[in-house]
């Protein structure tokens, strides 16, 4: 029994370690470091110490319609596709942030709805963007929009000890598993020292949205707050990788809890039923 112990801790320790020195080659042949010091000194005017991040779950929908002042009277971060719906432009967002590839496509077939939306903006926002994934010609749309501050964040894995991952996350230069914007949204409120980090929306309930046909074709019943239901057929082969990208999601909540308590902060989950269980529910 010691010896099966101690051969899992050394495989822990050099799965660590090697996380731990691909993380260091990645940032330093991959990552900007001009971009993470200008994040390092943005000055954001906070309203105060609490950022509200909504995301895009169904769960939304009742949250925006109950603390919609709550929202307007608070620094919040929004993601993705939020630009589309009619709160939106009620709510005048401080941050805007996209992460996902497609974000980026013409595509997309969401593409010209987020830019539209995007353009509509008539409040002082800073736009975040992955530097290493957005090309310059989706960036350039918004030069017209001196309101639009385009501020510029490193997509680099970085995992492995605590210490060096956290050392990198507050400088800049990295993230955790690179699978959800939320994870980059909480990043941006903690480094930029928001001591208290509340999420809406944040249902992350895609298990209980997942399906089958009678053919065994397995299906996601997509669910936003401003939509209805989107039935999407994942394509033969898929739902492994799926299931495992999940994983790392999650896996990436557990790191962000973490660092913010690593930082001073504490991230708390207003989200009914949601499936993230790392944060507190109650401030």
């Amino acid at each position: 029994m010691f010896k099966v112990k101690l051969l899992k801790k050394l495989y822990q320790f050099f799965q660590k370690l090697m996380e731990t020195i691909v993380s260091l080659l990645s940032v330093g042949l991959l990552a900007s470091f001009s971009t993470a010091r200008k994040f390092e000194k943005l000055d954001i005017n906070k309203k105060n110490d609490t950022c509200y991040i909504l995301g895009n779950g169904p769960s939304l929908k009742t949250d925006l319609e109950k603390d919609m002042e709550l929202f307007c009277n608070n620094d919040v971060i929004v993601v993705n596709t939020m630009c589309k719906s009619q709160q939106y432009k009620v709510i005048k967002p401080k941050f805007y942030i996209l992460l996902d590839p497609i974000c980026f496509d013409p595509e997309w077939n969401e593409y010209d709805a987020v830019v539209e939306g995007l353009l509509s903006t008539d409040w002082e926002m800073f736009l975040l963007l992955p530097i290493n994934l957005c090309p310059k010609e989706f960036h350039s749309i918004f030069a017209s929009k001196p309101n639009l501050k385009i501020v510029f964040f490193n997509v680099i894995r970085v995992v492995g000890f605590p210490k060096i991952s956290f050392f990198l996350y507050k400088h800049g230069l990295g993230m955790p598993y690179l699978r959800n914007v939320m994870t980059q949204a909480i990043m941006c409120a903690i480094n930029k020292d928001y001591k208290k980090i509340i999420l809406y929306g944040a249902d992350h309930s895609w298990t209980r949205d997942l399906d089958a046909d009678e053919k065994n074709r397995i299906y996601i019943k997509d669910k936003h707050f401003y939509e209805d239901d989107v039935k999407r057929y994942l394509p033969v082969g898929m739902y492994r990788e799926y299931l495992y990208q999940h994983y790392l999601t999650f896996l990436s909540h557990h790191i962000m809890n973490k660092y913010a308590k690593y930082r001073g902060s504490r991230i708390i989950n207003k989200t009914k039923y949601s499936f993230i269980e790392d944060y507190d529910t109650e401030e």
